[in-house]
């Protein structure tokens, strides 16, 4: 799969009207998204992966496809998204007594997802933490497109912790933060307000993933000034016909037409989205 790409930066004090004009646009209200994003940096020599069973048999086999052919290319970053909600920031791990209530709401049918405490707080539980791999290639080079095009794929992952397989298929994991914003559907054309969140400074260096969750509002922007990213994304299936590249590039450009009076929607510095690992 190939997707087209094009950004805009927004500082803070046009979010919420950009906000409400990308709501007109589409006619939809924002759909708010929390995601953690784990970094993971390839370490072996491409083509000597090989996908088996075990860790990653909760794979389905076309996604197991997938990943072979996403893990055996060149070295590069990748990442794991996982969707978070705002009441998993700033709650503890739930005990072995509230895993076993969870269990038995479970099989009633009656809860799923995050434990409840004695309070009606919700708690995060990472065990079971939903993960997608995303893998995406460094933008195509010496083209005179008006927009980014790169080769990407996608293919979930077995919840909980994750570090067993990554490290098996030749990955260490460097680094982790959390995206934080809007997503708006516009035709083809997926729009995602967005910026990136830090973790807490005063927290040390994790040499895997955080198991709990600071609270959101220790969660610091990376951009200081507060600014958010506008991400104007079409996803093509065959990359190789041109005719259709073609034409999700002009829905691209059209939309860019149409918002230039809001925002300045222009592709990205190709070295800027660079996924190699030096």
């Amino acid at each position: 799969m190939h997707e087209l790409l094009l950004f805009a930066s927004v500082p803070l004090h046009q979010h919420h009207e950009l906000l409400q004009q990308l709501a007109g646009l589409t006619a939809m209200q924002p759909r708010h998204c929390l995601e953690r994003r784990l970094v993971f940096k390839a370490y072996r020599k491409p083509g000597v992966f090989s996908l088996r069973t075990g860790a990653s048999q909760d794979v389905q086999p076309v996604e197991m496809q997938r990943l072979n052919k996403m893990l055996n290319g060149n070295i590069f970053y990748t990442q794991l998204a996982g969707p978070v909600s705002e009441g998993d920031f700033g709650s503890t791990s739930p005990s072995p007594e509230d895993q076993h209530q969870d269990q038995d709401i479970s099989m009633t049918g009656m809860g799923e997802g995050n434990q409840v405490d004695h309070d009606g707080r919700y708690d995060y539980d990472y065990d079971r933490q939903p993960w997608r791999l995303e893998f995406r290639d460094t933008p195509e080079a010496a083209t005179r497109s008006a927009v980014t095009s790169r080769l990407m794929s996608s293919a979930s992952l077995p919840r909980g912790d994750v570090m067993a397989p990554m490290n098996a298929w030749g990955y260490s994991f460097v680094t982790e933060y959390v995206v934080e914003g809007d997503i708006f559907v516009y035709d083809d054309i997926v729009l995602f307000l967005h910026r990136v969140l830090q973790y807490p400074s005063s927290q040390a260096e994790h040499s895997q993933p955080r198991r709990q969750l600071p609270s959101l509002e220790q969660m610091a922007p990376l951009d200081k000034s507060g600014s958010y990213v506008l991400q104007a994304a079409i996803t093509v299936q065959d990359g190789g016909n041109q005719e259709t590249m073609e034409t999700a590039s002009q829905h691209l450009l059209g939309l860019r037409e149409r918002l230039r009076t809001a925002v300045r929607l222009e592709p990205a510095d190709r070295l800027s989205l660079d996924s190699r690992a030096k």
